[in-house]
């Protein structure tokens, strides 16, 4: 039986964040989800609410620079990794990144084309696209597509909150 790919669209920076918010508050321990999209897509906004659903306090950057921040004020350890300056396996082996795959933390990743072949078997991956609306000040939208890799039973659950951005 194949996997259910679930279609999306958000409107506004506060219904991303939403989204992101409804997937961190239903997201297991182990969970590992890969956000690909352009850059100005919304990956580190939605990043933010994801870490939001998931409680953490502290306030969550793009990890552009550092490559893995880690949040541990939350109801599970959270970890954000963007790996866009990364360009090969064996700098991700270096950073030791494999290890946060613990089934314990929560993992999200930008740009995770690098990392794919150690990625576990289990996974939501999720793409982003940018749209700008034809008429004069429309604005621009995002769609999302959801992907889930394995068994994602929570997801469901997650996205019955967020029916306002099915489309």
């Amino acid at each position: 039986m194949e996997a259910k790919i679930w279609q999306l669209c958000t409107y506004s920076p506060a219904e991303t964040f939403e989204l992101g918010c409804w997937l961190g508050k239903f997201a297991p321990p182990g969970s590992c989800l890969l956000l690909s999209g352009d850059l100005g897509a919304g990956k580190t906004l939605f990043a933010q609410g994801f870490a939001y659903g998931l409680e953490v306090e502290e306030p969550v950057t793009s990890p552009t620079f550092t490559v893995a921040n880690q949040y541990a004020s939350g109801r599970l350890p959270f970890v954000h990794m963007d790996l866009y300056r990364l360009q090969s396996e064996e700098e991700v082996w270096e950073r030791g990144l494999e290890e946060y795959f613990d089934g314990q933390a929560v993992a999200l990743l930008e740009w995770p084309e690098v990392m794919r072949p150690l990625l576990p078997a289990e996974r939501l991956e999720i793409s982003i696209t940018k749209h700008y609306a034809d008429e004069p000040e429309g604005g621009e939208w995002r769609s999302w597509q959801l992907t889930p890799i394995g068994e994602q039973p929570w997801l469901k659950e997650a996205l019955k909150h967020c029916e306002n951005l099915s489309s």
